[in-house]
């Protein structure tokens, strides 16, 4: 093959500068789009609140740009070229992607649209938060949502990957630097039993009362069911746990049928109406502090903050609502 130094032809890159063409500014279209509209220099301007000269003269630029001609003047009236023509139908689609684009924005500021997504437990997935997120949708019909229901090792991890931009839990999480845990609220552990239960009629349930009855409780490796067995400790008392689950709901199905006294998430029995379910108090009492989990790298979008703010009112009322049917 013949080298271009053999030949004695001198052969140059392309000019990177010179081989990109520089696009017009919106201010430069929209002055086009205007005059386009009024085909007349006069009005153009009036619209645009500037003088003629001023006009003619972003024309001008917006031609040299181009390197087109746009319009031609005869007798002192403007007439469009053809290529004008092409070019504002561009022009416009481009302004109806803007016109788009503010609405977009306008809507996330007022957390009107967009989207959210969440993780937790499944009790809170459940119940608290499917309930608020419920009333949150009900008033912006534009946004969309993702819950899954999630164990807290598993939902940690999607909060730190980023797949959910909040998580709920009640276990305080492990020191994570990537992830911010806040405590927005506070419940505490109910005793579920069945109306026929033998100490039914008890206005409060202690460890001392349960000596003698089986419980259901949360499985060993989870900090509400350490705390409800140090409180058995402190009483002298051995807890009969024949049935331990890590599912509050399960453990209310157990407590409906009979086998036991189950002490667990009170948030399990909202929407619940069973009269054959008893709900009484735990003594000595067991908070369950309501964690939620953000990424500490990725602030929340203002939908998101929107809702974490009405899920927060959300939770204090019900905690409210809690303490006074518990007495």
């Amino acid at each position: 093959m013949t080298s271009a130094a053999a030949t004695g032809i001198n052969v140059r890159a392309p000019d990177r500068k010179t081989s990109v063409m520089r696009l017009p500014n919106l201010r430069q279209l929209y002055t086009f789009r205007v005059l386009m509209q009024t085909q007349n220099v006069t009005e153009a301007a009036r619209q645009l609140n500037v003088t003629q000269p001023a006009v003619s003269k972003m024309i001008a630029s917006l031609e040299t740009e181009l390197g087109m001609p746009l319009f031609r003047r005869i007798r002192g009236r403007i007439y469009p070229s053809s290529d004008a023509v092409v070019l504002l139908a561009e022009v416009e689609q481009l302004f109806a992607q803007i016109d788009a684009l503010q609405d977009g924005i306008s809507s996330l500021r007022s957390a009107e649209a967009g989207s959210i997504a969440i993780a937790a437990i499944p009790t809170l997935a459940g119940t608290l938060i499917a309930d608020c997120l419920s009333d949150f949708a009900r008033s912006r019909p534009g946004i969309h949502i993702f819950l899954v229901s999630e164990s807290s090792t598993g939902m940690l991890g999607l909060v730190g990957l980023h797949k959910v931009e909040l998580g709920f839990m009640y276990d305080p999480p492990p020191p994570n630097q990537a992830l911010q845990a806040d405590i927005i609220g506070e419940l505490e552990i109910i005793a579920l039993l069945h109306r026929d239960h033998p100490i039914a009629g008890a206005a409060e349930i202690t460890p001392k009362l349960l000596a003698d009855q089986r419980v259901i409780l949360w499985d060993r490796d989870t900090p509400p069911s350490q705390l409800i067995r140090e409180a058995f400790a402190r009483d002298g008392v051995v807890p009969h746990d024949h049935y331990t689950t890590n599912s509050s709901s399960v453990a209310k199905r157990m407590a409906i049928n009979g086998i036991g006294v189950a002490l667990l998430d009170p948030s399990v029995m909202i929407g619940e109406n069973r009269p054959e379910l008893v709900v009484r108090a735990f003594r000595p009492r067991i908070p369950l502090r309501l964690y939620c989990i953000q990424s500490a790298y990725r602030p929340p979008s203002q939908i998101t903050r929107q809702f974490l703010a009405g899920f927060r009112s959300r939770v204090r009322n019900y905690s409210r609502e809690l303490q006074t049917s518990l007495g």
